[in-house]
């Protein structure tokens, strides 16, 4: 679909739309974070799964990669709050090939670690966008991402505990670099298809009857599929 042709299938949308729904769109898109993805390396667990999607959402991550090369991704609504609806995900099964296409894309692959390598996360100041990558539930980050990547960062623990429950983890690493990494959007910024296809995601999600405007924008302008 042509850059025009998302603009006409939101026209569509937006008539169905209150205004009120169309302002809250755009609030939350111009509060997005793109400049910060998130990856995510076979976490097997839903309750785990559907807490960072909420989370990340939460704290304006936009782009979310699943990798599921050793364990399929299961979400469970109720305790991600339908927050799957609002994230543009992208699911593969290829570790080596989702990362390094973030980085030929020109983000900084991050990845959380006990390495002697690791830097805290508070002292790592990004200059560029960054691939966050966070690890399986029981053994972190594969040898992969750790040769892939740029960065490696730990989170400081001070009690007797030296380990935490992955979403918590990546809660508080998103928390972190979203603040560190925001302001990088004026240097990078998103594009007006990138814009409009976050507005038509929300939109098809939104609207119980998308399906059926999608089809018949579809035929009206002869496009084979969205």
């Amino acid at each position: 679909m042509t850059l025009d042709q998302k603009k006409l299938l939101y026209q569509k949308f937006c008539a169905v739309l209150t205004a009120e729904k169309q302002e809250k769109f755009e609030q939350v898109w111009n509060q997005r974070n793109t400049c910060l993805h998130l990856v995510l390396e076979n976490i097997y667990q839903s309750l785990n799964a559907s807490a960072i999607v909420r989370s990340a959402d939460a704290l304006g991550v936009h782009y979310l990669h699943v990798l599921e090369d050793e364990h399929p991704w299961e979400m469970n609504r109720k305790i991600s709050k339908g927050a799957m609806d609002w994230m543009d995900i992208q699911r593969g099964k290829s570790p080596r090939d989702m990362m390094m296409s973030l980085k030929s894309k020109g983000f900084e692959l991050v990845v959380t670690d006990f390495s002697p390598n690791a830097i805290a996360i508070e002292d790592y100041q990004p200059q560029r966008p960054v691939a966050l990558v966070m690890g399986t539930e029981l053994t972190g980050i594969s040898n992969l991402a750790r040769e892939l990547a740029d960065v490696q960062v730990v989170i400081p623990m001070s009690g007797f505990s030296q380990s935490l429950n992955v979403s918590v983890a990546t809660g508080i690493a998103v928390a972190q670099l979203s603040r560190k990494t925001m302001h990088l959007k004026g240097l990078y910024p998103p594009t007006e298809e990138e814009r409009l296809d976050a507005l038509n995601l929300w939109a098809k999600n939104t609207i119980y009857w998308s399906d059926q405007i999608i089809k018949d924008f579809e035929l009206e302008n002869q496009i084979n599929s969205i």
